[in-house]
């Protein structure tokens, strides 16, 4: 009963005739925004010859042909070809017929996978990029975390759960890069899990959840969100507890109102109460208002209306007050938790391997290049210690 009137699960409502997704990471965090810059580029120095070379690259391409494709034949095929049946064909016959060359004959160390898949994300075409992947994917082709995490981003766009769990199964089997539990993978497979919000969906994420804490792993607080919203949503509170326990900071906006929900269900409404005192404590000037969803707030005045002989009156008393105080001082919004749990990602900080994020990682010349401008303009600025947390980690 209380998993049907919790809140809306997903982008859509089951029955209706049009569904709307979204990206779970921006495109300029996946290298997307990289991509089309250098894609202008190159169409730019191939100006009045890009349907000769086209043309050229069919030829090349054809069975009786025994001319070798280039690195760089390749990498300009990439950035060159159109949303058109025949430009996708001839991408993948040029990657194919690459592929099939002899690793032996390249002497370059472009990584080809993430602009591939940043190629089929521009055209919005999940399918090329799956079928790529699963044709030239079994020689290494794509064995890069960057390309199943575009990979798995169209295909969640798409409200392709199902297709985002069988890929992270392969990055586990595969071990790419060295790597079992991708952090950025991790998040994406527990947001298509919660999106999909079935019961398969619920048993995979809670066997995944039990094995990255059989090995120590720690899950992105976004992650453990998504983990802790599927348990809430199929009727385990007590799950829900339990996931939001490891998470250090509990005053992050989806984890506060998470756990609120789950101890509701379970008529901990006690325990509540010094949520709520928390986010109506007084704060400096430069500290940024905490909030709730009203969907939330109306939870909780549905659970003190029905409050029983458990729960002591002045609990009951204490929560009608704060929720009043909650409402005069406009820490009530209209955003659903659903919408802040699913919103986008902008920034994909990997601090712990060196890298910046994913759209650094988009390996073209153009790419370099412009790392190398950065670096340039780079002016060392003086380092100050730290007294607290930067507003942004506070919800």
């Amino acid at each position: 009963m209380f998993r049907k009137s919790l809140f809306t699960i997903g982008a859509l409502t089951k029955g209706c005739g049009t569904a709307h997704y979204r990206s779970l990471y921006s495109a300029s965090a996946l290298g997307i925004d990289g991509y089309a810059a250098y894609r202008e580029k190159t169409r730019t120095q191939h100006l009045h010859n890009v349907d000769n070379f086209k043309r050229k690259m069919r030829d090349f391409v054809s069975g009786s042909s025994t001319n070798m494709i280039f690195t760089e034949d390749l990498k300009n095929i990439i950035h060159l070809i159109d949303n058109t049946p025949e430009d996708k064909q001839l991408l993948k016959d040029t990657v194919m017929r690459y592929n099939q060359q002899g690793k032996e004959l390249r002497f370059g160390n472009y990584v080809f996978g993430p602009v591939i898949m940043r190629a089929c994300y521009h055209l919005g075409d999940a399918d090329l990029a799956l079928d790529l992947f699963k044709t030239a994917g079994t020689d290494g082709f794509f064995d890069q975390l960057t390309s199943y995490q575009i990979l798995g981003d169209m295909l969640y766009e798409q409200g392709r759960y199902k297709e985002v769990r069988e890929l992270f199964d392969s990055i586990k089997s595969h071990q790419i890069q060295g790597g079992r539990f991708p952090k950025h993978c991790i998040t994406l497979t527990f947001a298509a899990c919660y999106k999909e919000n079935t019961a398969d969906s619920f048993k995979y994420a809670m066997d995944l959840w039990k094995e990255l804490n059989s090995v120590g792993h720690v899950p992105m607080r976004k992650a453990t969100a998504f983990a802790a919203a599927l348990a809430l949503a199929n009727g385990r509170p007590e799950i829900t507890i339990e996931i939001l326990g490891t998470i250090a900071k509990g005053n992050y906006v989806t984890v506060r109102q998470l756990k609120t929900l789950a101890l509701c269900a379970l008529n901990r409404l006690e325990d509540v109460v010094p949520i709520f005192r928390s986010v109506l404590e007084v704060k400096g000037p430069f500290e940024k208002q905490q909030t709730y969803c009203r969907e939330v707030i109306e939870k909780v005045q549905e659970a003190v209306t029905a409050g029983t002989a458990e729960n002591a009156s002045t609990t009951l008393q204490d929560l009608n007050r704060m929720l009043e105080f909650l409402e005069t001082n406009g820490q009530i919004v209209n955003e659903t938790l659903d919408s802040m749990l699913c919103s986008e990602i902008v920034s994909m900080a990997q601090r712990t391997n060196g890298n910046s994020n994913l759209a650094d990682s988009y390996n073209t010349r153009g790419g370099r290049l412009q790392q190398q401008q950065q670096q340039r303009n780079f002016r060392p600025t003086k380092k100050y210690q730290q007294l607290r947390p930067g507003l942004s980690e506070m919800n």
